[in-house]
């Protein structure tokens, strides 16, 4: 093993990839994370994760791929309802992708990526990494490499303003984790529909802490009807996304009739700027 030791500042996809590539290579390598796995776990979710093939191959090159038996995203679906007709279609179709995807919640990935890194030898500290942190763990590592988008430590990388187009949340967003949609009859697919003036549905298989579910997204535009989130319980925001479709796709609300929460933790709203560092 080498003597030079790189110290990774976030334990999220990137940190704990990297990570553990790095312990391959030879390195000795500290992951700073502000989470312990039982926290994330049974936490409430974070993201809409769906990684294609050749993300896919990275994990694979690692030895990463714990889960060949989740559910696969095996196409691409795109329907745009026509205007003022409600229950009727522009546009649609839908095709195979060559290679399937695949969604695993971070919720069941973090933790076991984390189990995996300190198998393989790594040290995993779980502490909130700020500017008196970063400077520590430069004074003890050959490298410290910040793959951390959030917190104190994420601040110290300032906005493009050139390259970043817009300074306020584009898009209110809503995820919903559910069971009991009725499956697509052709295949499985990321199912997006593009809703004019009013923002954008997409919806696709996953696993999750109870496990194979559908994650729902919504992406309504800020002040628009699918801009209604906010304080929700988590049975009000079910019944929102449902309510959702049936006002403006009736075609995926069919395929919803019978869904419920995949867990209480299962729900997660908010809206942030798209930003270039």
């Amino acid at each position: 093993m080498s003597e030079r030791h790189i110290t990774v500042v976030g334990a999220g996809q990137s940190g704990l990839q990297l990570g553990i590539g790095l312990l391959d290579a030879g390195f000795q390598v500290t992951t700073i994370s502000n989470r312990a796995p039982e926290e994330i776990r049974d936490g409430k979710v974070s993201s809409s994760q769906c990684m294609f093939h050749d993300a896919l191959e990275h994990e694979r090159a690692l030895s990463l791929d714990f889960w060949n038996d989740a559910p696969t995203v095996d196409g691409i679906a795109f329907t745009v309802p026509r205007p003022g007709q409600p229950g009727e279609k522009a546009l649609s179709w839908a095709g195979r992708l060559e290679e399937p995807a695949q969604s695993i919640d971070q919720r069941v990935k973090f933790p076991r990526f984390m189990e995996e890194f300190v198998a393989r030898g790594g040290e995993l500290v779980f502490e909130d990494a700020g500017v008196e942190e970063l400077e520590r763990y430069a004074r003890n590592s050959d490298l410290v490499i910040v793959a951390a988008g959030k917190g104190e430590i994420a601040q110290l990388f300032t906005r493009d303003d050139e390259r970043s187009t817009y300074d306020a949340p584009q898009r209110a967003l809503a995820l919903t984790y559910v069971t009991g949609l009725e499956p697509r009859p052709e295949h499985s697919a990321v199912s997006f529909n593009m809703i004019p003036g009013v923002g954008e549905y997409f919806v696709f298989p996953a696993l999750t802490v109870t496990g194979p579910c559908e994650i729902m997204v919504f992406e309504g535009i800020p002040g628009g009807p699918m801009d209604i989130w906010k304080g929700l319980t988590p049975e009000e925001h079910l019944e929102t996304s449902r309510n959702i479709l049936k006002t403006f796709l009736p075609w995926e609300a069919d395929r919803a009739a019978d869904v419920e929460l995949s867990d209480p933790d299962g729900v997660l709203q908010g809206r942030f700027a798209p930003t270039v560092l």
